[in-house]
């Protein structure tokens, strides 16, 4: 399937745990013209990985596929879903790259949909979020081994923060096709933050498609619609792109069009897409309201 995608000019990436990418899997995958790794890993050592994961060996069986898809020479980014239980550990993580050879690390923002509902204590504060994102920050201008990324759409916000919208060079860390690297960090001002609805929709196996792969919310079948329709006509994906319509704080916010809130978030925590993303520092009274109730 992935080579068949390849000769009609799909750019094909892969997300996977990496237990099971052996050095001829890894040298099969870049055969079949993947030109995208994603691999996750949620510890720097097997005790906090294999504990998330609930898996026991798991993180062995990680890392030896991470270093089979860089000994191959695939283009390989490792992610972490960034939670109360590994927070600490992102430091270590990052080093963990350095070291395995990977060319990008990525802080996935935790978003409470599927068996994520079940660990909505595990979700990051605003404070330990914008704490995170800013240490992303100064440590991607401080190594230049690994090229950091978030798509905590807020990220873009930390970083004109940290250094002026003169300065900055904006992030769109949702971006997996490093054959446009060179473009990805000036999309960030045209993205604007979250791509859900604007940049990308998921596609389901059984043909529906959502805003996003984290977004529950079914626009339309593409067995009996036509993607070119929905794409620019359905009233979903137009309000998305329409940040007027989102609800305060996100609507007030000077850097609403950087940012914008991480859709999916506000869906899950309070079933509108138009809600404010409660992760945020400027949405502290939103997660306070959550764990009240």
């Amino acid at each position: 399937v992935m080579g068949e995608l390849k000769e009609h000019g799909v750019f094909v990436a892969i997300a996977t745990n990496g237990t099971l990418i052996t050095r001829e899997m890894a040298r099969r995958i870049k055969e079949a013209g993947v030109g995208f790794v994603q691999i996750s890993l949620d510890g720097s050592v097997a005790e906090v990985h294999d504990d998330f994961r609930g898996i026991t060996g798991a993180y062995e069986r990680t890392i030896q596929g991470i270093r089979n898809c860089v000994e191959e020479g695939l283009f390989v980014e490792v992610s972490t879903t960034a939670t109360k239980t590994n927070y600490g550990e992102i430091g270590k993580i990052a080093d963990l790259c350095e070291e395995l050879g990977v060319k990008w690390y990525m802080i996935f923002n935790f978003v409470p949909t599927g068996r994520g509902r079940f660990i909505i204590e595990n979700d990051l504060t605003p404070e330990e979020r914008e704490e995170l994102l800013t240490y992303l920050w100064r440590r991607m201008h401080s190594r230049k081994k690994v090229e950091y990324l978030s798509t905590a759409p807020q990220f873009a916000r930390v970083a004109l923060q940290q250094e002026g919208e003169a300065g900055v060079m904006k992030i769109p860390g949702h971006f997996y096709n490093p054959e446009l690297y060179g473009q990805l960090k000036s999309l960030g001002g045209f993205i604007g933050g979250c791509g859900a609805g604007r940049m990308y929709a998921a596609l389901k196996p059984n043909g529906a498609l959502q805003p996003c792969v984290f977004m529950p919310l079914t626009i339309g079948n593409l067995r009996d619609d036509s993607f070119e329709e929905l794409w620019d006509i359905h009233p979903v994906f137009e309000t998305l792109r329409d940040r007027s319509k989102l609800k305060e704080n996100c609507r007030s916010c000077p850097y609403r069009d950087y940012c914008g809130g991480c859709r999916a978030r506000a869906y899950s925590y309070f079933g509108e897409i138009t809600a404010p993303d409660p992760g945020c520092i400027r949405n502290k009274e939103f997660f306070e309201v959550i764990k009240r109730n």
